[in-house]
């Protein structure tokens, strides 16, 4: 059942869009500001961690400029060099994040061991200064970009980075007071052993969905036998083969299948009735049909020459 499209919906769509970008531009700004201040403040207390803590904020900026870059191209249309949209634009910037964040964590973690081993002196309070303004900066950026996540991919990858650095700045924050209290300065190795393995495992949860978008796979909330059932129950269909189920992007789902007809059943009635029983059962809209009277097999029916 098609929906009545009003000038309202678009009015609210074009301010959706226009409010997320607006958040994105924000949390970009912010977080390269704060890139700078860590970078300053690692070099003035001497502590590896701020230093380190700066680079992977500018991955954050990184990323958020990515997400931002990537939204808005994916909301052009189709053109002739792109038929079906610039939509998975916005998957290949979450992949892009997704890689970025898994060697960022990594490298951390490897940081972190190496600290274990020969741990430097570190001005604690400088540490908590700077990472109280980071706590500050990330949990806006979280704020900004927590509904955008909801609903992307693209943006979650941004959100997941921002929400890993500010732990990780509050794990700095308790490191900084264990060595100025205590002189604990493994503290901070552990804490940052800790966070990056946090993310790493928040990473490899998320990548595999964005890769299945990628390679056009079968999406997990989908099964492809119920919607073939689906298709061969539909009155007038003999037979259903060059099945496809794809995801077009994270919330739509393609259909392309081949279905031979009853005899006198009527094609178009018949396409009808698959169109609506997969749009009410499985919400796929994005429905592609090849209707034969005959089994012509996977390639479909050859044109009959003149």
């Amino acid at each position: 059942m098609s929906h009545p499209h009003s000038h309202d919906d678009d009015h609210s769509h074009h301010h959706h869009h226009h409010g997320a970008d607006g958040n994105l531009s924000w949390a970009f700004g912010i977080n390269l500001l704060l890139s700078i201040v860590q970078l300053v403040g690692g070099i003035v207390s001497g502590s590896l961690a701020l230093i380190a803590d700066a680079v992977h904020n500018l991955s954050d900026a990184a990323s958020l400029l990515l997400a931002l870059v990537a939204q808005k191209i994916a909301r052009r249309s189709p053109d002739a060099k792109r038929t079906y949209g610039y939509k998975k634009v916005e998957t290949l910037a979450a992949y892009t994040n997704y890689v970025v964040l898994l060697l960022v964590s990594v490298w951390l973690m490897i940081e972190a061991v190496g600290r274990f081993v020969s741990p430097d002196p570190i001005d604690g309070w400088v540490l908590v200064w700077v990472s109280t303004i980071a706590v500050a900066v990330n949990l806006a950026t979280v704020v900004l970009t927590y509904r955008g996540a909801q609903h992307s991919h693209n943006v979650r990858a941004a959100y997941l980075h921002n929400l890993g650095d500010a732990l990780s700045s509050i794990g700095v924050i308790v490191a900084g007071i264990l060595i100025v209290t205590f002189g604990w300065v493994w503290a901070d190795a552990l804490l940052t052993l800790v966070i990056s393995a946090y993310i790493f495992w928040q990473v490899i949860k998320s990548l595999p969905i964005v890769a299945n978008i990628l390679i056009d796979g079968t999406p997990s909330t989908v099964d492809p036998q119920k919607v073939m059932a689906a298709i061969s129950s539909v009155e007038g269909v003999a037979n259903v083969h060059h099945f496809h189920l794809r995801a077009l992007d994270e919330h739509r789902t393609a259909v392309e299948a081949h279905v031979v007809l009853d005899t006198n059943a009527q094609g178009d009635a018949v396409r009808s009735a698959i169109k609506n029983a997969l749009s009410q059962s499985f919400e796929i809209d994005h429905v592609f049909l090849e209707i034969e009277t005959s089994d012509c097999g996977q390639r479909g029916c050859s044109p009959v020459p003149h």
